[in-house]
């Protein structure tokens, strides 16, 4: 049985031998060939996944007499309309006698080849009912629909002797949110590895793994416009993820900044020697927190100009090993930066004393002598005072006044729709402030944080600010440093706990933003 009789005509119409031969795609091999024990291909619409998988499997079974293979999906219905559809037509193409059992809905669930080898076809949401029999192979077709557990169910029954060292565990799947447990087990970029486990004392067993990524642009066989349609249907965000084959977002609302042009913010930005000094802001939180390097700096035309350079999240981690774990990255990004150039920064919550003790902030002070200033950050006015930011002319000096590292990805997708306002619905009228999804609010809070203790004040005209500053409770009543702010998280707690910015301070920082963005717009 030759491998390229099982796949259909060309149906490339650039070829010169369109519809007289079969074109097998360079990925499609690669799968078909591959000797990993598991392999995971991620691939954009129409970027023939299924057919290669499916093609592996049938190889498997007709190679093999007695193997026992499983190819499953979330439901039948999705099952019958594609991957076993798919897999049929490969059936066919081979010329292979078997003979169909388990019939339901005018479809085969369980086929014999006369090797005896044997392929079920089940639906995943009910995988402890048929996990009894052991299996030489597994296929899970879009993955993105299943919790991890499908998958590791399965491996604890991917041990048929029978098939010996051609075990395989396959998993197709368009791509999937960054949050989702693929991207945690099999990492961001495509490669092959091996995982060494001890399973004895002294005693070590490898395991073979492979993470293919491919585009709906490497498959010559799609219909004329197919491309063009996904291409010009969607945002370029969506574009990423549903034909180049990334990790992405789907977007479920208005973007929270949509004066965001990636064309223009996003690049490479390098320390600036107008302000030698970094900020790094933290968003604490044990599931997911998350920090970012930035360098605030006016430039020679004094113009107030934002750079955010780097970003680092976590999972499952207490606040003070995480910023262990920022003061590391800090020396590997930037090794010629002295420790002295450092201003940290983050939310008041961070300084709490609760039933756990007192907050990453404390701890921070008392046994890593790092000072992070902290005060009450409220969401919607920093977010309006980024969006207004964002929206300002190109600078003077022709820089970009914004501009975040090509490398900030999860921070990029955040801005361009990852963080989004919830979605309209009819008759209701929503709140103007973003949703919080657990990922990318994390990135967006920690962002917000170093723009409201070093933006907001650089926005403002320096004379009116010390007036300002000559009306702040905390000055006229000349408390040292840490009973101001324990005066401010008294003050401002009680004052905006409906969500309301009734103090007068406040006010008047917002209303010297918007004129100082009126100014700078009259100047551009």
């Amino acid at each position: 049985m030759r491998v390229e009789n099982l796949f259909p005509p060309c149906n490339d119409i650039h070829c010169p031998l369109y519809r007289k031969h079969t074109h097998p795609i360079p990925h499609q091999l690669e799968l078909i060939h591959s000797s990993e024990k598991y392999s995971y291909v991620q691939g954009g619409y129409g970027s023939a996944k299924t057919l290669a998988a499916c093609i592996l499997f049938l190889l498997l079974a007709a190679k093999i007499p007695g193997n026992r293979l499983v190819i499953a999906r979330r439901s039948y219905p999705l099952l019958h309309d594609s991957t076993q559809r798919i897999f049929m037509e490969v059936l066919e193409r081979s010329g292979l006698d078997w003979t169909g059992r388990e019939n339901r809905d005018g479809w085969y669930h369980r086929i014999v080849l006369p090797n005896d080898s044997e392929v079920f076809f089940r639906e995943s949401q009910n995988v402890g009912r048929w996990l009894g029999p052991e299996y030489g192979g597994f296929l899970i077709d879009e993955a993105l629909e299943e919790p991890q557990s499908t998958f590791t169910k399965l491996q604890g029954r991917l041990r048929l002797a029978i098939a010996g060292p051609y075990l395989k565990g396959v998993l197709l799947s368009n791509p999937p949110h960054r949050t989702h447990w693929l991207r945690s087990r099999f990492g961001e970029e495509a490669r092959t590895w091996t995982e060494r486990t001890e399973v004895a004392p002294g005693r070590f067993e490898n395991t073979s793994f492979r993470f293919m990524k491919v585009s709906t642009r490497s498959n010559p066989h799609n219909p004329p416009g197919y491309l063009a349609d996904l291409i010009g249907g969607n945002t370029s965000a969506e574009v990423q993820r549903i034909v180049e084959g990334e990790y992405g977002f789907t977007p479920e609302g208005a973007p929270a900044f949509p004066t965001f042009q990636p064309e223009r913010h996003i690049g490479l930005p390098v320390i600036s020697d107008m302000n030698p000094s970094l900020v790094v802001s933290f968003d604490f939180g044990y599931r997911h927190p998350a920090a970012h390097w930035h360098q605030f700096f006016l430039c020679h035309k004094r113009q107030v100009h934002w750079h955010i350079l780097s970003e680092l999240d976590g999972a499952k981690i207490e606040g003070l090993p995480f910023i262990k774990e920022v003061l590391h990255k800090s020396k590997q990004l930037f090794p010629g930066q002295s420790s002295e150039m450092y201003e940290y920064c983050g939310d008041r919550s961070g300084a709490k004393v609760d039933d756990h003790g007192p907050g990453p902030i404390l701890l921070a002070q008392t046994q890593l002598g790092i000072s992070i200033d902290y005060k009450w950050c409220p969401v919607s006015p920093g977010v309006e005072m980024i969006r207004r930011f964002l929206a300002l002319p190109v600078c003077e000096c022709g820089q970009p006044r914004f501009l975040i590292h090509r490398t900030c990805r999860d921070t990029i997708e955040a801005f361009i729709g990852g963080y989004h306002l919830a979605q309209d619905k009819i008759g209701k009228s929503q709140k103007d402030e973003p949703i919080k999804d657990g990922f990318y609010d994390d990135y967006m809070d920690s962002v917000r944080y170093g723009a409201e203790h070093h933006l907001r004040a650089m926005l403002m005209d320096p004379d009116m600010q010390l007036k300002l500053d000559a009306t702040d409770p905390r000055v006229m009543f000349g408390l040292p440093g840490e009973s101001r702010r324990e005066l401010d998280w008294t003050l401002r707690g009680p004052l905006t706990r409906e969500g309301g910015l009734r103090d007068p301070w406040t006010r008047a920082l917002n209303k010297m933003i918007e004129d100082a963005r009126k100014g700078q717009e009259d100047r551009g």
